[in-house]
């Protein structure tokens, strides 16, 4: 059975039991994807951050098969559709770029050092941003088109991350990360605690109202968010306080919940062992509001992850290894057909 650790960084989860193999990763789809429509949207010279090959690598240490992953957001896709934003790396520095979703040149929307996530406002004015500075993570907001004045959300003694804007523009949602160093003789063991928290632009007041890391807003609803906890889904209402899971499947793990624009469909981000190459990797899968009919949507032996949705919902962006002989990540588009997933 295999075994999920949190690790310490708050951003990435471990998961164990995968072994070496060589992968194709020149392939663009695998026979398990048939039928579905597989684009690529950026290439190499987009620099899509990697962060040094740790977006998701091997274990150097312990267990020589697991794996890890970021859950911070590293794709996002404006309200209109016509815009893609991602994480670039160049000169030892992170930054939000922007591009068509047509593809085309970027545009560079930070100027910043250490920038590991984005998402952009339902209402399309601002991108929203978690960024390394002085030791600790914090969240950041942007205007989305022009200008480099940046305004600091979370500020404090914890590490914050994964901001997200409520659909009524009031809430900036994030996940905070505290520790705790037990030592015993020797040894010592540190433990982190995650906690979900709002900032009010209007009356700015901060809220703690639950446990859970990545929150995600619900359209036409703004008392609950969905959440992951502890690699199971949750909703979480708000106002009353009212907790449920939605998706448990034990040993294997669900991260970063994106909710299409219908609020019937979740995206996550998974660790499975693919059959062939018998390793661990990170795959995409989709499942309803309510938590029935999760699917797996990828199935190809490099990493799939950070998938958004495109502003009508039918189709998918995230970040891939495929079609890459150097391994890279790039922004890739498929198709999401709702009609093949229905009762």
């Amino acid at each position: 059975m295999k075994k999920v650790f949190l690790m310490s960084a708050a951003t990435l989860v471990l998961l164990s039991g995968c072994k070496s193999s060589k992968i194709d990763y020149l392939q663009t789809y695998v026979p398990e994807e048939g039928g579905v429509r597989f684009e690529k949207i950026t290439d190499d010279a987009d620099m899509v951050a990697s962060y040094n090959g740790s977006l998701v690598h091997k274990s150097t240490t312990g267990d020589k098969g697991s794996i890890s992953w970021t859950i911070l957001q590293q794709v996002a896709v404006s309200p209109d559709g016509t815009k893609l934003a991602y994480i670039n790396e160049k000169n030892n520095s992170t930054n939000v770029m922007v591009k068509s979703t047509q593809g085309g040149p970027s545009t560079q929307r930070t100027f910043r050092t250490n920038v590991q996530s984005v998402s952009w406002s339902p209402d399309g004015k601002t991108l929203v941003f978690s960024e390394k500075r002085g030791g600790r993570y914090g969240v950041y907001l942007i205007d989305a088109e022009q200008g480099n004045v940046v305004t600091p959300i979370s500020n404090g003694n914890s590490d914050n991350y994964a901001g997200a804007i409520s659909y009524n523009g009031d809430e900036v949602l994030f996940y905070s990360a505290e520790s705790q160093t037990i030592t015993n003789g020797w040894s010592a063991k540190t433990t982190y605690s995650y906690s979900l928290w709002s900032y009010n632009r209007r009356t700015n007041l901060f809220s703690n109202f639950s446990r859970g890391q990545t929150p995600c807003p619900i359209p036409g609803d703004s008392t609950s968010i969905y959440c992951s906890r502890e690699g199971e889904i949750w909703r979480v209402n708000l106002m009353t306080g009212v907790e449920e899971v939605v998706v448990s499947q034990k040993p294997k793990n669900f991260y970063t919940p994106q909710i299409s624009p219908d609020g019937q469909w979740l995206l996550l981000t998974g660790a499975v062992r693919s059959e062939k190459e018998k390793m661990d990797n990170t795959d995409i899968f989709v499942v309803r509001a309510d938590g029935s009919q999760l699917t797996q949507l990828t199935y190809h032996p490099g990493n799939d992850l950070s998938p958004v949705w495109s502003s009508d919902g039918k189709s998918i962006y995230f970040l891939s290894q495929r079609g890459s002989s150097k391994k890279n990540y790039n922004v890739w588009r498929m198709d999401f057909a709702l009609g093949r997933y229905s009762y």
